[in-house]
């Protein structure tokens, strides 16, 4: 081969090389470059390793404070209101005018209420002097002439009988006798049902008036208790929550003159729960209440009750939480939050880790394979068993242990299989 011809095999080599390594560079670049590429289209996820700890119930309600007791009061007659002295949301001490009644008609019902009263004492009295034994004196007399003529109709029967069996008297004269000791029998019961139908008669009349005098006697302690009303007074230290009727109004027994929190026995917030989220709660849970007109001020207190909400029954509960704070009057709206341990686990994972398809429960963990450009990462679909959970973890009983990177969180669905990115 002459000089020529190897110089142009030297420069056909350098050409090849050079092209062989620009063919592999573009070809490394390009699959760098696809792999980057499908890498931001790769559903982005983070993941947990299951982790034993606690459940924690949280459960909150919107509610008002309500006075433990709340003292009212009824007037069983109408009476004008002639003063207000106090109003709504207003402090008050024992005792403190409230409200100054027109008492001049209760007057008048109590004048004839004790009229009444004496007629009926009048009446019992006539009712015991005719149930007195001298006054059954007559009707016990006419029972014993009864009781004798009974005796002698008896003699007299009996001698006719022996005279008429002798043959000394007639059977007409026997049957006189006979038919005489019938009738005075006959008078002789007579007697006696007079008797006791006058005893029954009288009991009846004295027991039927024992009973009116005892209602007239009701009826005057309410009226004088109502005639002494023409000032009424706060019956404890509190704060009026309702006044019902203002001045010149008429007031009745329909509904109270007022409504005052007795602020010396407490407070208790209730507040409304869906039924669901009450069902780990007990009487003595702890609890926190945030009452709004206080800035946040944040109140401990203890569930107390847990009953049916009147308005959603089978949708809410109340939970009724005590609460051990002065400088409240009722009404304050807040909110309650209560945080309950329901248990400690081996195995938890976020709630947002368990799926559920027509199988069942399922989680998502993350396993790593090589590529061709070194180690790519995708998931795999497990069948779990789940117990119970709160409101960030649930339990897994069975299907993935502590080693397992489970998925919480992925930017895009995913399925078994799925090629994924780490989010950062």
């Amino acid at each position: 081969m002459n000089v020529i011809d190897e110089d142009a095999s030297i420069k056909r080599r350098r050409i090849t090389g050079r092209a062989t390594v620009v063919f592999i560079t573009v070809m490394f670049l390009l699959t760098f470059f696809s792999k980057s590429i499908n890498n931001f289209t790769l559903p982005k996820v983070t993941y947990e390793t299951p982790a034993s700890g606690a459940l924690i119930k949280e459960v909150s309600g919107t509610g008002n404070i309500k006075a433990n007791n709340i003292q009212d009061l009824y007037v069983s007659s109408s009476m004008k209101i002639t003063g207000v002295m106090v109003d709504v949301g207003d402090s008050v001490k024992q005792g403190q005018t409230l409200l100054i009644l027109d008492t001049s008609d209760i007057e008048n019902q109590l004048e004839d209420e004790l009229d009444k009263y004496a007629q009926k004492k009048l009446h019992f009295e006539e009712l015991m002097e005719a149930g007195s034994p001298e006054s059954m004196m007559s009707l016990d007399k006419a029972v014993q002439i009864a009781r004798q003529n009974v005796e002698k109709a008896q003699k007299n029967y009996d001698s006719s009988k022996v005279l008429y069996e002798a043959g000394a008297i007639t059977a007409i004269n026997l049957t006189d006798a006979e038919v005489n000791l019938d009738n005075t029998k006959l008078d002789y019961e007579i007697a006696k049902n007079n008797k006791d139908k006058a005893i029954s008669s009288n009991k009846r009349d004295i027991e039927s008036t024992k009973f009116d005098i005892s209602m007239a006697e009701r009826k005057i302690a309410e009226l004088t208790k109502e005639m002494n009303m023409s000032t009424v007074t706060a019956p404890c230290d509190g704060v009026v929550t309702e006044l019902y009727y203002s001045a010149g109004m008429t007031a009745n027994a329909s509904q109270p003159l007022y409504r005052i929190a007795d602020t010396g026995e407490g407070f208790q917030f209730v507040a409304s729960v869906n039924i669901s989220a009450v069902e780990y709660l007990e009487s003595g849970d702890g609890a926190e209440i945030t009452i709004n007109s206080l800035n946040g001020k944040m109140i401990q207190g203890k569930v107390k009750q847990i009953r049916n909400n009147q308005q959603q029954i089978g949708v809410k509960k109340d939970v009724v939480i005590d609460i051990p704070l002065n400088g409240l009057v009722g009404g304050e709206s807040g909110k309650a939050d209560i945080k309950k341990n329901i248990g400690s686990y081996k195995t938890l994972v976020s709630n947002s880790a368990v799926g559920q398809d027509i199988r069942g429960y399922f989680v998502y963990v993350l396993k790593e394979r090589k590529g061709p450009l070194g180690n790519e990462f995708y998931v795999q679909k497990v069948t779990v068993s789940i117990g119970d959970s709160d409101n960030t973890k649930t339990v897994v009983l069975s299907g993935i242990n502590a080693m397992d990177k489970v998925i919480s969180d992925s930017d895009k669905p995913l399925a078994d299989g799925s090629p994924v990115m780490i989010a950062n």
